[in-house]
Parts: C-alpha cells; structure tokens; sequence
C-alpha cells in the first residue's frame, strides 16, 4: 500500500509559459507502507 506524503505539486506560471504541455501535471510523492 500507499501514504501519501505531502500535497500535489502543480507546475508555476514560468513552467507553463516554457512548457504548455505542463499544465495538466501533477507531481505526487507517496511512501510505501508494511500495509498488505
């Protein structure tokens, strides 16, 4: 299983000038759990 860690992570205005296709990313850590 999976914990999340954190909040979402969504690319800043700069990245998305440079880079249209970021703006539908979305970064999320999550940490593994002994969970079955």
């Amino acid at each position: 299983r999976l914990r999340l860690v954190g909040k979402a992570a969504r690319p800043g205005e700069a990245e998305v000038a440079a880079n249209p296709r970021a703006r539908s990313a979305v970064l999320r850590v999550a940490e593994r759990t002994e969970a079955p």
